[in-house]
C-alpha cells in the first residue's frame, strides 16, 4: 500500500531532510578530522554522530522500511565508536588541541558509508518526487 501524501512529507520534513543534513554535518567534521586529527575535531563530529544517532532513534517509526537496515547499521557503528571514544577520552584526558587518534577493537565497524549514501540517495529521490 501506498503511503499518503502527508505520511511521505512526513517521512521527508521529519527524517530525510534532517538525516542527510547532519550526515553532511558529520562527514564536514570528519573532513576536518582528517586534515587535522586533534580532540576538537574529534569532539565534532562526535557532536554530529550523537545527533543523527537521536535522529533515528525519535523518529524510527518514519524510517522508510528500505533504510531500516541502514538505520541498524549506523546505529551499530556509533555504538561502538561513541563507547570506545569514551574510553579514549578518559584514559587520556586530551586538551582540544591534542592528537585524538585510536585503533577500532573490532574489524567490523567501519563506517557503513553504502547505509549513509543510501539515505543520501533516498533524500534525492524523495526531493525530486516533492518538486515534481
Amino acid at each position: 500500500m501506498r503511503k499518503s501524501k502527508s505520511a511521505e512529507n512526513r517521512v521527508m520534513d521529519e527524517f530525510l531532510a534532517p538525516a542527510n543534513f547532519l550526515l553532511k554535518l558529520s562527514g564536514r567534521a570528519y573532513e576536518k578530522y582528517m586534515a587535522n586529527k586533534i580532540y576538537l575535531h574529534a569532539l565534532n563530529i562526535r557532536k554530529a554522530n550523537e545527533m543523527i544517532y537521536r535522529l533515528i532513534l525519535e523518529k524510527i517509526h518514519l524510517v522508510p522500511e528500505k533504510l531500516q537496515y541502514d538505520c541498524v547499521e549506523l546505529l551499530n557503528h556509533y555504538d561502538c565508536w561513541m563507547l570506545q571514544f569514551k574510553d579514549e577520552e578518559q584514559k587520556r584526558k586530551p586538551a582540544l588541541t591534542d592528537e585524538f587518534i585510536f585503533q577500532r577493537a573490532d574489524g567490523q565497524m567501519a563506517y557503513p558509508r553504502s547505509s549513509e549514501q543510501h539515505i543520501f540517495d533516498t533524500y534525492l529521490k524523495f526531493t525530486k518526487q516533492k518538486n515534481k
